[in-house]
C-alpha cells in the first residue's frame, strides 16, 4: 500500500511519522519527500492492512502539523519511472545509458533490437560487446570524443551515435564528475543527391596530456559556437586530428553536411561556392596558408562582410603565413597547438599511446616487467630529439623499432631498436646568435629559460627552490643565477 501524508516543514516530525508506523510493526520500504511546496511525504508499505492503515490514519492525524492522509496508487518517482518508461517504448530509435564503467544501465526496446537480444538481457551488458571498436572511456571524458554524429557500426548496420553526461549532482568538475552518459543512435542516411555533402571526417581520439590538455578544453569551448575555427601547428602536431574532431564537437555535425578540401587546392570561385552552403554545413579547410593569395583576400573579405554562410573551420602550419586581414578574423577564435619537443616530461605516455595505437600495446613493459628499465632507457634517448615531424615522425620511429624488436626476438623495445637514431635539434642559432660569442649566446640561453619556467609558475610558487627542482640543480645556485639577470621571486 501506497500512502501519502500531506504535513507542514517543521523539524522532528518526519521522525514521529516513522515511530507511528514502526508502533504497528510496520515495514516502510521506500520514501520520498516532494509536491509542490515540499509539503508531501509519499511512503510504500508492501505489507500494510487496509485495517492496519485505518488505525495508522488516526494516529497520524494526531501528529502536530499532519493535515491530511490518503492512499495513492503510485508514488511520485514510480510514476515517472512508467512514464518514462513508456515514453522510450514508443521511440522508433535506441536510447540507452551506461554507466562510467561502460556497463548498460537501462535501454529501451528499440536498443535491444539493435543489438540483437531480447530487451530484459539489455541491462548489465558490457557497451564494448556491441560496439567493440567504441572508445568508451574517452568519451565518457568528454574532451576526446565527438558529441554529434560519431559514426558507430551495430551488427554490420552503419549508426551515429549522439551522447550526453550523466554528471554527479552539480557538479561540472570534469572527467571525475561523470557518472554515465545516455546514448541515441540514428540509422545513418547520407544525402548523396548533393555533392557538397561529402562523408564526414573519420572520427579520431585525442590525448588530452600535458600542454595539449589546455588545446583540448579551449576546443570543446570553441567548436560548438558559430564564428570560424583556427587551427595551428607544426607538421605532425595533429592539425587535422584537432580539425576533425571541432566537427564532431559541433551540434551541426548532427546532420552530417560537410564539405572538406584543401588550401592548395582551392580557387576563388571555390571560396564563392562554399560561401553559398547553406548555414547548417561544415566547412573544413587543410592548411589554409597553401591557398594563393588571392584566394585568401577573397575569404578575407567574405568573412568580414559576414557573407559566409556555413561553419568554417581550418589548419595552418604558421599563423603569421595567412595574410593580416585572415589573422585579424581568426584571431579571437585560434587555438595553437603544441610541439612534442615541449611536451618531453610527457614523452613516455605519447610512447605509450603510439605503442597501443599501431601495434595493440605491443613492446611495453608490464608493471614489474625486468626489462622495464631498458625500455626506460628507450624513451631517456627519445626525449633527446627535438621532433622537427612531432607526432609524424615519432610514430614512424616507434614503427621501425617495433620492427627491429621483432627481428632480434625481443618483447619489450630497447635503447637498441632504435637504430641510427639521431637527435636533432631545431633550434634558431642562426636567427639570434649571428654576431655573439659562445658565453653570450649561453647566457641569453639560460636567462630565457629562466624567464620561461618563471612564467610557467603561478606567482605564489615562483621561488628559487621551485625552479631547482625542474632544472635538477641546487636552489643557491638557481638563486645566484636569478641575482645575475636580475630576475625577482619571493
Amino acid at each position: 500500500m501506497r500512502v501519502e501524508i500531506t504535513c507542514s516543514d517543521r523539524v522532528g516530525i518526519l521522525q514521529e511519522i516513522m515511530a507511528i508506523f514502526a508502533s504497528f510493526r510496520v515495514n516502510v520500504r521506500t520514501g520520498e519527500i516532494g509536491g509542490d511546496s515540499g509539503d508531501k511525504v509519499y511512503l510504500w508499505a508492501p505489507g500494510l492492512l487496509l485495517t492496519q492503515f485505518q488505525s495508522i490514519e488516526k494516529s497520524l492525524q494526531q501528529v502536530p502539523g499532519v493535515q491530511k492522509v490518503r492512499r495513492i496508487a503510485l508514488i511520485p518517482s514510480e510514476r515517472r519511472h512508467f512514464e518514462l518508461d513508456t515514453l522510450l517504448r514508443h521511440v522508433s530509435y535506441p536510447v540507452l545509458s551506461v554507466d562510467s564503467a561502460g556497463r548498460i544501465i537501462a535501454a529501451n526496446l528499440a536498443a535491444a533490437r539493435a543489438f540483437g537480444v531480447n530487451e530484459g538481457q539489455v541491462p548489465g551488458m558490457q557497451l564494448q560487446r556491441f560496439l567493440p571498436r567504441l572508445q568508451l572511456e574517452e568519451l565518457l571524458r568528454g574532451l576526446t570524443a565527438p558529441r554529434y554524429g560519431f559514426p558507430v557500426s551495430v551488427r554490420g548496420k552503419p549508426f551515429t551515435l549522439d551522447w550526453s553526461p550523466i554528471t554527479l549532482g552539480d557538479s561540472s568538475a570534469g572527467p571525475s564528475s561523470l557518472a554515465g552518459a545516455v546514448l541515441t543512435l540514428h540509422a545513418a542516411a547520407p544525402d548523396v543527391d548533393s555533392p557538397l555533402e561529402q562523408t564526414p571526417p573519420t572520427p579520431q581520439v585525442l590525448w588530452d596530456l600535458d600542454a595539449r590538455r589546455a588545446c583540448c578544453l579551449r576546443l570543446q569551448q570553441m567548436a560548438p559556437l558559430q564564428a570560424p575555427l583556427l587551427i595551428s601547428g607544426e607538421r605532425g602536431s595533429g592539425k587535422t586530428t584537432f580539425l576533425h574532431a571541432a566537427y564532431y564537437l559541433s551540434p551541426l555535425a548532427e546532420g552530417g553536411k560537410v564539405y572538406r578540401c584543401h588550401g592548395e587546392t582551392l580557387d576563388v570561385d571555390g571560396v564563392t561556392r562554399l560561401a553559398e552552403l547553406p548555414t547548417d554545413t561544415v566547412v573544413l579547410i587543410d592548411d589554409l596558408e597553401l591557398a594563393p593569395q588571392d584566394v585568401q583576400r577573397q575569404l578575407a573579405e567574405t568573412l568580414l562582410r559576414t557573407r559566409f554562410l556555413p561553419r568554417l573551420m581550418v589548419t595552418v602550419t604558421a599563423f603569421s603565413a595567412l595574410l593580416p586581414a585572415l589573422q585579424q578574423t581568426f584571431a579571437a577564435q585560434h587555438i595553437q597547438l603544441p610541439t612534442l619537443r615541449a611536451m618531453r616530461q610527457s614523452l613516455d605516455r605519447f610512447v605509450r599511446l603510439i605503442l597501443s595505437q599501431v601495434a595493440h600495446g605491443e613492446g611495453v613493459p608490464v608493471p614489474g616487467d625486468a626489462e622495464g628499465s631498458a625500455f626506460d632507457g628507450a624513451v631517456d634517448a627519445l626525449k633527446l630529439s627535438d621532433w622537427p615531424t612531432n607526432f609524424t615522425g615519432l610514430t614512424q620511429q616507434m614503427e621501425s623499432a617495433l620492427a627491429h624488436m621483432h627481428a632480434r626476438a625481443g618483447r619489450v623495445l630497447a635503447r637498441e631498436d632504435f637504430v641510427g637514431m639521431v637527435s636533432e635539434t631545431n633550434l634558431p642559432w642562426r636567427e639570434w646568435g649571428r654576431g655573439l660569442t659562445l658565453a653570450e649566446q649561453l647566457e641569453k640561453v639560460e636567462r630565457s629559460i629562466l624567464e620561461e619556467l618563471l612564467e610557467s609558475l603561478p606567482p605564489e610558487q615562483r621561488s628559487s627552490r621551485a625552479l631547482a627542482r625542474q632544472l635538477g640543480i641546487s636552489h643557491t645556485a638557481v638563486a645566484n643565477k636569478l641575482r645575475k639577470h636580475k630576475l625577482a621571486v619571493h
